[in-house]
């Protein structure tokens, strides 16, 4: 996205300057990015990635009051940290809702069981937005799992959920746990559909392998996604980076393209304008779709897609728009 814009002159006449920080995945490894950021003089942050580091860096730019946009960070009370932060992707709110229709129209679930990473917020908080909707839908949460996120063994959940039997099984957890879980249920002779959040991707391959197939999980996007804007895209960037792509490339490119977009409405790189600017945006089209702001700085009627794991990647299954 830099790339782009310096190619097209830059921002505003000046060339743009990409510097990374590394936030250590940690919440203090973020704070003390975000300070540095600060310090230096970024007009702008984008970043980080997990829900629970984009707390910790929200507080940090906020009071330095530059602009953050948090580009796949779902948890709702990353954004609520200040008015200089904000968000292009959808929120746990509506991902949970997402699922829950999922299951109960699509999968014909009746009853489900959740299994909580408890050392994520975003786990927690997807756990409780999936169970609300599934059982205002009608249906049956039959048991609430939990397990810290350092956790190898689950054999005595499984136990449990063998005992139980439900129609599917939620587990909003990251790559590495959640294909631990559904490995383990294969290899115990479980073979109730699982399902995951947006914390799921092809890299569950490397540590559950065939067993992950068939499940499901939700995303910000696809390759296989429709729209003009969105197959460009996927052609420049396969270009540059070879084929493997996945959703969080298209919500980074947003998130810097928003940046740009607004600092050229402001005629300013001044990070107070700029963050008017941006908190007026309205139907800035971007690859992962349309954002418009609502009072909290989250992007209004975003689209979510959901994919499957088979034939050893995951395929498109349908876009769900709010």
């Amino acid at each position: 996205a830099v790339d782009d814009l310096n190619r097209q002159g830059g921002l505003l006449g000046r060339p743009v300057l990409l510097i990374e920080y590394d936030d250590k995945s940690s919440a203090l490894g973020a704070k003390t990015a975000g300070q540095k950021a600060v310090k230096d003089g970024c007009i702008a942050v984008i970043g980080s990635a997990w829900s629970s580091l984009s707390l910790a860096l929200a507080q940090a730019v906020q009071a330095g009051k530059i602009p953050m946009i948090a580009y796949d960070s779902t948890n709702p009370n990353v954004t609520l940290v200040g008015n200089y932060i904000f968000r292009v992707c959808f929120i746990d709110t509506f991902q949970g809702n997402v699922m829950a229709a999922f299951a109960w129209m699509d999968l014909r679930a009746r009853t489900a069981l959740t299994l909580t990473n408890t050392s994520e917020l975003f786990s927690i908080g997807l756990t409780q937005y999936f169970s609300e909707d599934f059982k205002n839908k009608g249906g049956r949460i039959l048991w609430q799992g939990d397990y810290p996120g350092t956790a190898t063994d689950f054999r005595q959940h499984l136990e449990k959920v063998r005992k139980l039997n439900p129609d599917v099984i939620f587990v909003p957890g990251r790559r590495k746990d959640s294909a631990a879980i559904i490995k383990q249920a294969r290899t115990m002779g479980i073979r109730t559909v699982f399902m995951g959040g947006d914390g799921w991707n092809n890299e569950m391959y490397t540590f559950g392998g065939k067993a992950i197939e068939g499940s499901y999980f939700c995303a910000h996007w696809h390759p296989q996604s429709p729209g003009v804007k969105s197959r460009e895209f996927v052609m420049a960037y396969r270009k540059i980076h070879g084929p493997d792509i996945n959703y969080g490339s298209a919500l980074a490119y947003d998130a810097v393209m928003l940046l740009a977009d607004a600092a050229k409405r402001a005629g300013s790189l001044n990070p107070a304008r700029i963050r008017d600017a941006l908190a007026a945006t309205k139907g800035f089209k971007g690859i992962s779709g349309e954002i418009t702001f609502d009072k909290n700085r989250n992007p209004i009627n975003k689209p979510a897609v959901i994919l499957k794991f088979k034939n050893g990647r995951s395929e498109y299954v349908k876009t769900i728009v709010p």
